[in-house]
């Protein structure tokens, strides 16, 4: 609310999330088929079935999995929606999107996959307790090169880096992919962000 109240300051911003933020949280409130639709017609409504044709529900699996990839994907429309409206403030914001999959210390891919705070570890350069190859190494290089950039000028942008544009608005405003490759998205998911600026609009009105 904060920022639709337009009370956030005005300075730029470097924000984003991560490809599987859910599984920070074990559980979750809908991992059934029923569970998952319920719980989609409280939230959204009339805008429900919307929803379900994003996200599918047909099985338990399915709506389980539906359930972590809707969790990282209102996490992602978010930090997009806080870097638009920032935009709309005159300052210039920037978007990312983690997706690398660290290694535990033996070796092993984590079994949370790329989930919240993950990153803060690349961005820090700091490998504690993580078992990092060379493209770990080039991921950290990379963020934390980014990070004090922006620290210090208010722009990621720098000599040797993927040029990172700032994030104006859903509709031209790509994120910057932090993963086993370094770049821009394709394209922005333009159903999914079309869906929840649909469903926070019907929020505020309520």
């Amino acid at each position: 609310m904060t920022f639709v109240r337009g009370k956030q300051n005005d300075v730029e911003l470097l924000a984003g999330s991560n490809a599987d933020e859910g599984r920070f949280f074990p559980g979750g409130p809908a991992t059934t088929a029923d569970g998952f639709r319920t719980r989609a017609q409280q939230r959204f409504g009339e805008l429900s079935d919307g929803f379900l044709k994003l996200y599918g529900a047909g099985t338990d699996a399915e709506a389980a999995a539906s359930y972590l990839v809707s969790y990282s994907d209102e996490t992602n429309w978010n930090m997009r929606q806080w870097a638009a409206i920032q935009n709309k403030r005159g300052k210039k914001a920037y978007a990312y999107f983690f997706t690398r999959v660290p290694r535990t210390a033996d070796g092993k891919p984590s079994p949370r996959g790329s989930s919240h705070t993950v990153e803060i570890q690349y961005g820090f350069n700091n490998p504690t307790g993580l078992n990092w190859d060379e493209t770990d190494k080039k991921i950290a290089d990379t963020m934390s090169s980014y990070w004090v950039n922006f620290a210090t000028k208010g722009d990621p942008n720098g000599p040797g880096l993927p040029m990172w544009p700032a994030y104006k608005d859903h509709a031209s405003g790509r994120v910057m992919v932090l993963g086993d490759s370094i770049g821009l998205e394709p394209a922005p998911p333009s159903a999914k962000l079309t869906f929840y600026d649909a469903a926070y609009a019907r929020l505020l009105r309520n």
